[in-house]
């Protein structure tokens, strides 16, 4: 995309603003940066902009500058503004940022994009894992971590046999019009983000994009199980793939698992054999939903060339995202995870359906509104007691009673106590895992500072920590 002598407005100064706002510099654009927050609360940010010569325009929106701009480039999660419209109706175009650098891809490079309410930092993290494994020059971004997509322009990764791994949100491909992944991965739809979108069907729709724009070469990983994911497949132009997580499925293009639940079955995936089988046992990471972004993370690549011997040692080689279901430590096969960022309800839900052991819930904080059910049906069966933590302990213990829960249901005075408590409520070969379902700021900082304290509480009752699980 040809940027040189035009306007570029690049719409908020955090880390993807910062980046973009280079990057149209470095290919000759006149570089304009405006954010609503004054100049005074972005000093540090401003800063990283140093010697790049940009017009800054802070503290609101200029709409004769979005009116007569080039392009209009929006960072994730700025909303919809009256300067926007007025810059479409002037002929503007305003893009994503992910568009803007999918524009700039080399044709020889490999895209894989997933979305999804929950689940796709891990599938993101894992398929990245996978990549780096192949051999090939790889780069995984996006919405994950600190790498925005506009910087694999000027990755090696950008060329010829090149893999690209972005996770994307529902805000990124709102403002999308090309953006087509050779390997689309939707992960899943739940209630998130309604103060944006109004609607369910509206935020499906956001998610849905993942494979508006796709053509018949490339492919779709669609979530068999999810209603709102199976609906956004209808009249989608390229390659369908499923997976399947549920017992007993059996998908003829795409993933499901063996009958004995040990391995992760293949099949139809273009340029792989008819059927390829992965254990189980090669993935650190646990539960269900585990096994259903494994299934995501493994399509994708093997669909985008990457080798079975990659793929296994990738899976190997990877170690959960901070607070997704990372195993800290153990004490006498009494098991430890931190699920810190299981901040709602679907996700904690998701997190412990089908958890391998019998656990010990620490759960609560600030609620969230809505129904605590889903995630004390996914419970049955292996929970073997809940401990609760700040505001919504009493609502959590109301919801336990009016699901007939059969085990103890306990309050703690703060997180090193509820640590104690659930271990004293594990046998041997236990879990104690926390994952909140809840917002973290009435005790903590933020959903890491209660990870961190939690680990903190761990150590404190002698489990041994881990740095780097084991498989």
């Amino acid at each position: 995309m040809d940027l040189r002598g035009k306007q570029v407005i690049v719409v908020g100064l955090a880390q993807t603003g910062i980046a973009v706002a280079r990057f149209c510099h470095r290919r000759g654009a006149r570089v304009v940066v405006t954010d609503g927050k004054p100049a005074e609360q972005l000093t540090e940010r401003m800063a990283q902009l140093d010697g790049v010569p940009v017009t800054w325009q802070l503290g609101g929106m200029d709409l004769a500058t979005f009116t007569s701009a080039d392009l209009v480039v929006m960072s994730p999660g700025v909303p919809t503004l009256p300067e926007m419209t007025a810059a479409r109706a002037a002929g503007v175009e305003v893009i994503a940022e992910i568009e803007l650098a999918y524009r700039c891809f080399h044709p020889g490079a490999k895209l894989m994009a997933i979305t999804g309410t929950t689940g796709k930092s891990t599938t993101t993290a894992l398929t990245g894992a996978l990549c780096a494994h192949s051999g090939r020059p790889s780069f995984c971004g996006g919405n994950l971590g600190n790498m925005p997509l506009i910087d694999a322009v000027d990755h090696p990764a950008n060329g010829d046999g090149g893999l690209i791994v972005a996770e994307v949100a529902a805000f990124m491909l709102e403002n999308c019009t090309s953006f087509a992944a050779d390997a689309g991965v939707l992960t899943n739809i739940t209630a998130d983000h309604l103060d944006r979108f109004g609607t369910m069907e509206r935020y499906a729709e956001m998610k849905g994009r993942i494979w508006d724009w796709q053509r018949a070469d490339q492919v779709a990983i669609a979530n068999a199980a999810d209603p709102w994911v199976v609906a956004e497949t209808a009249g989608i132009p390229s390659r369908l793939l499923w997976f399947d997580s549920r017992p007993g499925a059996d998908v003829a293009a795409g993933a499901c698992l063996s009958g004995d639940r040990t391995e992760i079955v293949l099949r139809g995936v273009p340029g792989a054999a008819a059927e390829e089988r992965y254990p189980v046992d090669d993935l650190v990471i646990v539960g269900n939903h585990n096994l259903e972004n494994a299934m995501g993370a493994y399509l994708s690549a093997r669909a985008c060339g990457v080798s079975v011997d990659a793929i296994r040692a990738g899976a190997r080689s990877y170690r959960p995202l901070p607070h997704r279901m990372e195993w800290i430590g153990e004490r006498d096969d009494l098991r430890f995870y931190d699920d810190s960022k299981g901040t709602n309800v679907a996700s904690v839900a998701a997190s412990v359906r089908g958890f391998p052991r019998p656990l010990v819930l620490i759960a609560g904080g600030v609620d969230k509104g809505g129904t605590y059910a889903p995630m004390l049906e996914a419970l049955d069966g292996v929970c073997k007691g809940i401990v609760l933590i700040g505001a919504a302990a009493p609502l959590i213990r109301a919801a336990c009673e009016a699901h007939g829960a059969s085990y103890p249901v306990i309050d703690a005075a703060d997180m090193h106590d509820a640590v104690a408590r659930a271990a004293a409520l594990c046998g041997k070969g236990d879990a104690v895992v926390l994952s909140p379902a809840c917002a973290s700021y009435d005790m903590f900082l933020n959903y890491g500072h209660r990870g961190r304290v939690f680990r903190e509480a761990v150590a404190a009752i002698g489990a041994r920590r881990l740095d780097l699980p084991e498989p």
